[in-house]
């Protein structure tokens, strides 16, 4: 992982610590000071699931939760198949990234 990716990772948490007003995306609780916090993707960043999405969407901000490491994590992750959630959440980042690309 590069610079630029390492401080795209660390905004991304930060954006998501606050927009997730300091708790956790699955279980609700507060996040401690000092514990395992995950950025967790919804769409999972396996391979062949990268192939089917795109980087873009798997990599998206809009795909990401910031978690408890371990269940939490595993809690948050939509199944990849071609469900009508999925096809919504897939359009909502895409909307986005044609919205920011537009900027």
């Amino acid at each position: 992982m590069n610079l630029y990716e390492q401080d795209r990772i660390q905004q991304i948490r930060e954006n998501k610590l606050v927009e997730q007003n300091g708790k956790c995306a699955a279980c609700g609780k507060y996040f401690k000071n000092g514990e395992k916090i995950e950025l967790a993707h919804i769409l999972p960043q396996r391979r062949w699931i990268l192939k089917m999405y795109g980087e873009a969407i798997i990599h998206h901000p809009m795909n990401m939760r910031l978690t408890h490491a371990g269940d939490c994590n595993a809690r948050v992750q939509m199944s990849p198949n071609k469900s009508e959630l999925v096809m919504k959440h897939v359009q909502a980042i895409e909307e986005k990234i044609e919205e920011e690309q537009r900027c």
